[in-house]
């Protein structure tokens, strides 16, 4: 009898197993992805309706794309390309530098509102010599291949040799080539002409000075030739407008001269474009962002002058740092007729993915907790560049409609299972200590019957 109390005492004290909370790699949503071409790789273009469904918080971690088995590829965002080289050439005349600029006797250099050059020199004192420095504004900052003497503008014969230097703000100068002949000869038998100045270097600039080392030439007043500027450049801001996607927002309403817009999601938008929706309106309106997370408080983010008349469309469009938005306030100085017409500009993010296992191929997007791995995406973009040149890149997977995965749950955070143990442990030790006093209530009893029955 005693060994089975004991036993059913150790029964009772024996651990229970509890079940352990496990966070599941689930996510909201999918979206299946149309690859129509065999390929080692794809490129994906999110859209509105991927950042409707993904978590705020994960900064677009939380979208993977998975193959035909349900297993994640290797996926990262599309390597951002060098800036597009644009062809330039311009025909511009030369501007002289009179001789006493050297000298500094009043003469200025300096540039107007628009960065053009102006030169300036007190009235009535002539220059002692032929100038011996020309200038030349390309308008813009470019890399310049090379420049070339007009021959139609050219008038007399030379033998001379050139410097040519590049600036931004005609105070420091770069040199781009230190010696270059010029020649123009027009004998009675024979025609010499070397009129282009090759230039050395990558450096960019907006002004371009010539400068003259050796002989005489006169290029002053009536003489100046003309040069054309041949080289190409650059323009990221350009560029980045050019591949701007733009969005119509939805007006939600209006309180007074306040009015709302939503967006379909948080989109990271970098232009808006205002139009006025009546004819023969003028107005000043103040394009205004919530400030912090409620939309109790706005503030000014851009202003925009809209005049339609005259048959013009009365809009205006004004560039910024992306902002993460979705809704988004017009607040007009003074009443209009109807809702102004707002379009977003936005360049959603790509990214590429490999053909890992077999598809069809799903973009997998939203998640409290799961996010995506990490993986060698850079080492894997430039070994395919490698292989199929630095101007190739992926077949684009289209984004199909949107289906639930797990659904909206999978957005929340999960809910802690009640803690059994606690309560579980108290039972265990009320428990055991009532099986102890019964035991030892079992033992006092039967010492008394084996003392009455000695």
């Amino acid at each position: 009898m005693r060994l089975d109390v004991r036993w059913v005492a150790l029964t009772l004290c024996l651990p229970f197993a509890v079940a352990r909370a496990s966070t599941d790699n689930d996510y909201a949503y999918a979206f299946p992805l149309d690859t129509k071409e065999a390929a080692e790789a794809y490129r994906i273009v999110l859209t509105p309706d991927v950042y409707a469904s993904v978590n705020p918080s994960a900064d677009l971690r939380d979208v993977v794309v998975v193959n035909a088995l349900n297993r994640p590829v290797p996926i990262g965002e599309l390597p951002q390309s060098p800036p597009l080289r644009h062809d330039f050439s311009l025909d511009a005349r030369l501007l002289p530098v009179p001789v006493n600029a050297a000298t500094h006797e009043g003469v200025q250099i300096e540039r107007n509102t628009s960065g053009g050059i102006v030169i300036s020199q007190p009235p009535n004192i002539p220059s002692p010599q032929h100038p011996r420095e020309w200038l030349v504004d390309a308008g813009r900052a470019v890399e310049l291949d090379h420049l070339a003497l007009n021959p139609s503008t050219l008038q007399k014969d030379f033998q001379v040799h050139l410097a040519v230097d590049v600036s931004n703000d005609l105070r420091q100068w770069m040199p781009l080539s230190g010696d270059v002949g010029a020649t123009r000869v027009h004998g009675e038998s024979d025609q010499v002409e070397q009129l282009t100045l090759p230039l050395s270097g990558s450096t960019a600039g907006r002004y371009y000075r010539i400068r003259l080392i050796d002989g005489d030439v006169d290029w002053s007043d009536d003489h100046v030739p003309s040069v054309q500027l041949v080289g190409s450049y650059t323009d990221a801001v350009a560029d980045r407008l050019s591949q701007l996607q733009w969005l119509q927002a939805t007006n939600t309403g209006s309180n007074g001269n306040d009015y709302d817009y939503t967006l379909p999601a948080s989109l990271p938008l970098e232009a808006v474009r205002v139009q006025l929706p009546a004819a023969n309106t003028a107005a000043r309106v103040h394009l205004q962002l919530p400030q912090g997370e409620g939309a109790s408080s706005w503030f000014d983010l851009a202003t925009f002058d809209l005049v339609r008349a005259a048959g013009k469309d009365g809009d205006a469009q004004s560039r910024f740092a992306p902002h993460g938005v979705q809704h988004l306030r017009l607040h007009s100085e003074t009443p209009l007729a109807a809702a102004p017409v707002v379009s977003i500009g936005w360049l959603p993010p790509q990214y590429f993915f490999m053909a890992e296992g077999g598809g069809p191929y799903r973009l997998l997007a939203g998640s409290y907790a799961s996010r995506r791995g990490e993986y060698p995406v850079t080492e894997a973009w430039n070994r395919l560049r490698a292989k199929y040149g630095e101007e190739w890149t992926p077949p684009v997977a289209t984004i199909g409609p949107r289906v639930d995965e797990v659904g909206a749950e999978a957005l929340k955070a999960p809910r802690v299972p009640y803690d059994w143990t606690r309560p579980l442990l108290w039972g265990v030790l009320v428990v055991g200590a009532l099986a102890v006093a019964g035991m030892a209530l079992s033992l006092l009893r039967q010492a008394k019957r084996d003392d009455a029955a000695s």
